[in-house]
């Protein structure tokens, strides 16, 4: 099973990466990934997985407490 996660979100001025951005922080950014499970990996982990990892992403690879204002589309893709 193959699923497209998006994360939308707004970073915070001492996020990890705001060095490296140069736009207004109050603009708001998305990111996506596909993931791919086995059949037998029930839908809340599935959904729990991508969010985790998304927001992950989105804060620096390190944690989420930089980033604010967090929504997630996450849609199974064939």
């Amino acid at each position: 099973m193959k699923y497209r996660g998006t994360i939308s979100y707004r970073i915070t001025e001492d996020h990890p990466d705001r060095k490296y951005f140069k736009g207004d922080i109050t603009k708001r950014l998305t990111y996506s990934d596909v993931y791919t499970f086995k059949e037998d990996v029930p839908k809340e982990a599935i959904v729990n997985y991508i969010k985790n990892d998304l927001a992950l992403v989105a804060g620096g690879g390190y944690n989420t407490d930089h980033i604010r204002n967090v929504h997630f589309t996450i849609k199974e893709v064939y």
